[in-house]
């Protein structure tokens, strides 16, 4: 009798580690399912941070697809302007109202890097006027000016 109850003893034993193992296996796979699901979510969340940022800004320690800046400057010929940078890593337009007499500079970043950039444009036929400026161009060519 001794060896009849020695073998149920070990197969109850058994049976009971073998619950054991796998109520631990099914939480150990809940928790994988859900740390994969988290960071499934902070991935799209920084996804859409970065898709969400403006189109443009004008304000300093901002980042935005573009920089814009507004000044104002009339020659008797409509408007002249041009630039110079350290590093060739943003690309700069102007637009220019012939009625308000303003420029309209958009920077927008090429590729990463921090930049030093001299805006130059005239304010009448024999003035010259400038903006210095530091941009911050990140690795999806996004920019920010720092100063």
């Amino acid at each position: 009798m001794t060896n009849k109850t020695n073998d149920i003893t070990r197969t109850l034993i058994a049976v009971a580690i073998a619950f054991i193992i796998a109520v631990s296996s099914a939480l150990v796979m809940g928790a994988v399912r859900a740390d994969a699901a988290t960071q499934k979510s902070v991935r799209a969340t920084q996804k859409a941070a970065s898709t969400q940022l403006p189109k443009q800004t004008t304000k300093k320690n901002r980042f935005a697809k573009a920089y814009t800046i507004t000044v104002s400057g009339k020659t008797s010929k409509g408007y002249n302007w041009t630039y110079k940078t350290d590093y060739k890593n943003i690309k700069v337009n102007c637009k220019y109202n012939f009625k308000a007499h303003k420029y309209t500079f958009k920077i927008t970043g090429t590729s990463y890097g921090l930049n030093h950039l001299t805006l130059k444009y005239k304010t009448s036929d024999k003035k010259w006027a400038s903006v210095k400026m530091t941009l911050f161009v990140d690795s999806q060519n996004n920019i920010m000016r720092t100063a």
